[in-house]
């Protein structure tokens, strides 16, 4: 056998077992990858968490979770605080090919439920701070683009009479140039845009516009919750304010922008076509339960437009994060104003600005 040919078989089987070391390490890496992200949510502070599978795609540069869960640890919350179908990290070829080293996040089917519970055993309400460490571990790249597609939030509270259930559903976020860099996107300022359904038929949509590395809060945000079905609320207004309604649809819509430690803003709610007493139906109910709703029913018809049939006023605030000022005189003129003088008009304001707290010392 000549030197030639001995070279030969000896690179033939240097490149069978590399190739067999390659395929075992694909195989053996997502079984790694789970059980090192295991590892991470089961260090989450009073929650737990586990992921179903991993799939990896080592020619895009990424790898996704699939069937993720965190729960509260006591086991006394019935729902997940967090869970979603699928989670993928990926690099950002585009900003690669720049020469920046950034990546994208999207996540499929996610759903928060906050729950409010007798004690602090049967609540989730918050996430501890220190979670964004055990996330930054999961994936070490900064996240420049995030995107939610089809998500929900809920708000549950399972102990209360009726039991209730607010949620968002078919929500849709994204987020872009959270790194925060001129030489990634042309502006210094990240774009946050989420939309989404409340109870169903509602319209929800926010749009943020941020510096997510000042030290303090920076952002511009405007949002609109339209044409809500005030029927659909009835076990929360049961639950919490002890009375219900026939018809009538709620709206707000909301500008608050923070700079330099302040912030400036408003909430404008609107009920509109509100039927709180319905005889024929209400008079088969308590009668301290009847007496509250015509009670309601009352404030309500003396503070409603009659043309708009709506009521509505704008409450302000302002103020530092360590100190929040609510205009009270502001807010009961303008529910007087929308009712006996001129109504309100539903939509953004467009009055508040960055000049606004900018020049407040």
């Amino acid at each position: 056998m000549s030197i030639l040919s001995k070279i030969s078989r000896t690179t033939l089987i240097v490149v069978i077992v590399i190739v067999v070391l390659l395929v075992a390490l694909r195989i053996a890496l997502p079984h790694i990858i789970k059980y090192e992200v295991n590892k991470k949510l089961n260090e989450l502070p009073d929650y737990t968490g586990h992921i179903d599978d991993v799939d990896l795609h080592i020619y895009r540069g990424a790898y996704a979770i699939n069937g993720v869960e965190i729960k509260k640890r006591n086991g006394k919350v019935a729902v997940p605080f967090f869970s979603a179908g699928t989670m993928e990290f990926s690099v950002e070829w585009k900003q690669l090919f720049r020469g920046h080293l950034v990546a994208k996040v999207y996540i499929y089917h996610p759903m928060v439920n906050f729950v409010q519970g007798p004690t602090k055993e049967q609540s989730q309400t918050t996430a501890d701070s220190r979670w964004q460490d055990k996330v930054k571990d999961l994936f070490p790249l900064k996240i420049n683009t995030f995107k939610i597609d089809d998500g929900e939030i809920h708000f549950r509270n399972p102990y209360s009479d009726p039991k209730v259930d607010v949620y968002i559903s078919n929500l849709q976020v994204l987020a872009t140039n959270l790194t925060n860099s001129l030489k990634v996107a042309k502006t210094l300022a990240s774009d946050v845009n989420a939309s989404g359904n409340v109870m169903g038929t509602g319209r929800f949509k926010v749009g943020v516009k941020l510096d997510p590395f000042r030290k303090d809060p920076t952002f511009d945000l405007d949002m609109q919750v339209t044409t809500v079905p005030l029927v659909k609320l009835n076990d929360f207004l049961k639950a919490y304010a002890k009375f219900d309604v026939h018809k009538g649809t709620f709206s707000m819509y909301s500008e608050v922008v923070a700079r330099d430690g302040k912030y400036e803003g408003y909430l404008k709610p609107l009920l509109k076509d509100v039927e709180v007493v319905k005889w024929k139906e209400d008079i088969k109910k308590p009668f301290f339960e009847l007496v509250w709703k015509v009670v309601v029913g009352a404030v309500k018809d003396i503070f409603t437009n009659p043309p708009k049939e709506q009521v509505a006023t704008r409450v302000p605030f302002s103020g530092s994060f360590e100190k929040t000022e609510v205009g009270i005189w502001t807010t009961i003129w303008e529910l007087i104003k929308n009712a006996f003088i001129q109504a309100l008009m539903p939509g953004l304001d467009r009055t508040i600005s960055m000049k606004d707290v900018s020049s407040k010392k």
